[in-house]
């Protein structure tokens, strides 16, 4: 049966933030809070083991300090910093254990996704997934090449007719590099131009376990640029 888009709310038109995962416009002020105090740490205007001052984010965004308190919560939880009682937030930096498995993850969602694109394919959606394939692979700069892959994903879950993957992707939460991937991470845009080639490709032939399989490899080779580009800017740390 047709899949229409109002189905697929989970999955907005927009990446701002990873190459397989999106962002919504309309973010709250805590999702605004958490991607600003991102920024702050990856451009290392926040160093390693720095407080962070809730009052001051809340009066540079503008914001009451409950959406900035949100924020801290969920940055806590990404590894971004660490809070200590009766002191506040402090920077902490990530892991490459980490942010391995938040690729990993992120490459069995999207597997699962080429997997029931392939099952589930129509003649009509399988031609709308290659004409975004192949604008996607036009696409020069790297707001152009967001635009494009954030089409290209928008066909691939319409194939792959699943609101509960669409609403596990939603809730995947934001990704590790803040801005756009495309632009900030060396050899992303072309490598997301080869390994989604390789999965439209596979759907075409009706391979699944081959359109699952390149999905995951993608995400494996985008968490190793990751650590690479957070090792440069010294966000890494050792883990357990």
């Amino acid at each position: 049966m047709a899949r229409s888009r109002s189905a697929l709310t989970g999955v907005s038109p927009v990446i701002a933030h990873g190459p397989l995962s999106q962002t919504a416009h309309g973010a709250s002020a805590g999702e605004v809070a958490a991607d600003y105090i991102r920024r702050l740490i990856f451009d290392g205007v926040l160093g390693q083991d720095e407080h962070v001052r809730q009052e001051d984010i809340a009066e540079q965004l503008g914001i009451s300090r409950s959406p900035v308190r949100e924020a801290v919560i969920a940055l806590s939880h990404e590894g971004w910093l660490v809070t200590e009682p009766h002191r506040g937030a402090f920077v902490h930096g990530l892991d490459e254990m980490s942010v391995r498995d938040h690729y990993e993850v992120l490459g069995f969602v999207y597997g699962l996704t080429a997997r029931r694109a392939t099952e589930r394919q129509s003649p009509d959606g399988l031609a709308d997934l290659m004409t975004a394939q192949k604008a996607l692979r036009k696409a020069e700069t790297p707001d152009s090449v967001r635009s494009a892959n954030a089409a290209y994903l928008w066909q691939l879950f319409l194939l792959a007719d699943s609101s509960r993957l669409s609403s596990l992707q939603a809730s995947l939460g934001r990704n590790i590099v803040p801005g756009n991937f495309f632009e900030l991470v060396p050899g992303a845009a072309s490598a997301q131009k080869r390994g989604t080639a390789a999965v439209t490709k596979a759907i075409r032939l009706r391979d699944a376990s081959t359109a699952e399989t390149e999905c995951q490899k993608l995400m494996r080779r985008h968490g190793e640029r990751v650590i690479s580009l957070l090792t440069t800017r010294r966000l890494i740390h050792e883990g357990k």
